[in-house]
């Protein structure tokens, strides 16, 4: 058994370790929430150029889900690495941007704290297995889809198709 392998093994590390990949992943989540609904208008408005023959926008800035860089929604002020730390850093900063100081939304944290205990409940539930990984990779999926839902009451094809087929070969061999 190699080190990595030995430490994964101890219940006691698992229930440490993926509570805090579950706030980083937390934290992607949130850019995922904002952005993906944009890159889909910014696709639909593409079609709809192509279908109508007309120019697509040209000005338009490029969105992704690693590209640009986070930025505060008010000043535009890029944030920096030490204050994009899941929970901590929006207490740090006692819920505001530290160049203006505007106030950032809750909701942040909230998703990366519901990601990092959800995560928990996984290994709580699951322990170190194949149902535990399956069962995180849906758990974030679910919490992405949530919040892009309560933000703009679409479920994008690009998460629930792959959630589905992923739902359904797991459960081939009775996962779960």
């Amino acid at each position: 058994m190699n080190p990595l392998e030995n430490l994964l093994s101890d219940p006691s590390v698992l229930v440490v370790l993926v509570p805090l990949l579950g706030l980083i992943v937390g934290s992607f989540l949130n850019v995922v929430i904002l952005r993906l609904p944009v890159m889909m208008e910014q696709g639909w408005r593409r079609e709809c150029c192509e279908l109508l023959e007309q120019p697509a926008p040209e000005n338009e800035p490029h969105i992704g889900l690693v590209t640009p860089n986070s930025r505060c929604p008010h000043c535009g002020v890029a944030i920096k690495p030490w204050h994009n730390i899941p929970v901590i850093s929006w207490l740090l900063l006692r819920g505001r941007c530290a160049a203006c100081q505007a106030p950032i939304s809750a909701r942040y944290p909230i998703v990366e704290l519901v990601t990092g205990l959800l995560s928990l409940a996984a290994v709580l539930a699951f322990g170190t297995s194949s149902q535990m990984m399956a069962a995180l990779l849906m758990i974030w999926s679910l919490v992405a889809l949530t919040g892009i839902d309560i933000d703009t009451q679409l479920l994008p094809d690009s998460i629930t198709l792959p959630l589905l087929w992923l739902g359904l070969l797991i459960n081939l061999n009775g996962v779960f």
